[in-house]
């Protein structure tokens, strides 16, 4: 692309947004300023928003005989690799899977389906996709203590109606096949980090991108990276766009405020704290309490200004494509995304899933426009950042 103009078909012809004009932008000012003034209104709207604790309690096991079980020599092993797997990254950090021993070599793998998102994560795929995550976790996790554990999915589930489920679902079972070197890779269960914070202003190696396109290749997926500033920036414009237009949808923006948590960040818990999040109290108390404010252009550009400033560094978009329907296809999905998300740990690479683009239709089919696939899944910015503040875990996931 050269002197303005760009060839027909090139990606970078489709990735500019068309910006407001000036005139809409004065005429919003005097309403901008009348909306301003009700902003007292907002925080009180707002009072409801989790400040010291996760509006969820850590699910704990019904009846002091079977707690006491579960602290007995009989599940050891199953204890420590459930501290380890619980770090698996989940949707919103809504920790939705436990861990149930049967006995000394075998666990159930069930969901809460009270945890799930289904307004926003719409037939439940991205939270079944998480179980193929977690049940990698389980298994790294397991290794990283000289035990091997092989995680077997249930042969069919109805993934749509998981979040209607009246007790909680097995999605599998994990079972304790024999013993081995310990390995090394434990520490990148915490290394491996979603980063909101702006990055290094540097390009990954070509090598490291070679290896996670391999990893998303055995798992039968696609991993495209792009590096074009135009394609990177308008990315990451459309994507601030989708999460203002998403909090015009009253029914998911009530489903996800459940989940969001302001105050410090507590060792335990779950949901989005404002610190792993990199936003302030008052921004998610705005967004949440009056949603209405960013349809005024002026709103709306200062917060988009305010969004990208929190990425700024971004060298690289990444889309990960390809079969994300079926319960098999869903568990496959996640465990690609585990293994290049754990790689990308390895070479000290971080990244911020970007979903809003996806879950939205108008918004996936635009991605589908841009980048010229019809079976993207997964949007993500990448780069180099320092290390960003971990989200917090609840202090067990054993029932």
């Amino acid at each position: 692309m050269a002197g303005g103009q760009c060839n027909q078909g090139d990606i970078r012809c489709r990735v500019h947004d068309e910006p407001v004009s000036r005139r809409e932008f004065s005429k919003s000012v005097a309403a901008t300023i009348a909306a301003l003034t009700t902003l007292s209104v907002v925080v009180e709207a707002c009072a409801t928003l989790p400040t010291a604790e996760s509006i969820h309690g850590e699910i704990t096991p019904e009846g002091s005989t079977r707690r006491a079980e579960l602290k007995g020599p009989t599940f050891t092993t199953w204890t420590e690799i459930a501290n380890l797997a619980r770090l698996a990254p989940t949707p919103h950090n809504t920790q939705p899977f436990r861990i149930r021993p049967v006995d000394p070599h075998t666990a159930d793998i069930i969901a809460l389906g009270d945890r799930f998102l289904p307004e926003e994560d719409h037939g439940n795929l991205y939270m079944a996709s998480a179980f193929g995550i977690f049940a990698a976790t389980i298994e790294v996790a397991a290794a990283a203590l000289g035990v091997q554990v092989k995680v077997v999915p249930a042969a069919a589930i109805d993934v749509a109606g998981l979040d209607r489920a009246s007790a909680p679902t097995t999605l599998g079972t994990a079972t304790i096949v024999g013993r081995m070197v310990p390995s090394t890779d434990a520490s990148l269960l915490d290394l491996r980090r979603t980063s909101r914070i702006p990055y290094v202003d540097r390009l990954v190696d070509a090598d490291t991108w070679t290896a996670l396109r391999t990893i998303a290749e055995s798992r039968g997926h696609r991993l495209l990276e792009y590096s074009d500033h135009d394609v990177v920036d308008a990315t990451l414009r459309l994507n601030v766009n989708a999460v203002i237009d998403n909090l015009g949808l009253v029914r998911e923006r009530e489903e996800i405020r459940r989940w969001y948590r302001t105050g410090p960040t507590p060792q335990f818990g779950d949901g989005l704290w404002e610190r792993p999040l990199n936003q302030s109290a008052f921004e998610i108390r705005t967004a949440f309490g009056s949603p209405g404010l960013f349809h005024l252009p002026v709103i709306r550009q200062l917060a988009t200004r305010r969004y990208l400033d929190t990425q700024r560094g971004t060298r690289h978009i990444v889309l990960l494509c390809g079969s994300f329907a079926t319960w098999p296809e869903l568990v496959s999905a996640g465990r690609a995304l585990f293994g290049i998300w754990v790689e990308m740990a390895r070479y000290g690479v971080y990244v911020q899933p970007m979903g809003s683009m996806l879950t939205n239709p108008a918004y996936a089919a635009r991605i589908a426009e841009r980048f010229a696939v019809t079976d993207c899944w997964l949007v993500m910015r990448a780069g180099y950042s320092d290390v960003p503040p971990r989200a917090p875990r609840l202090e067990s996931i054993l029932i």
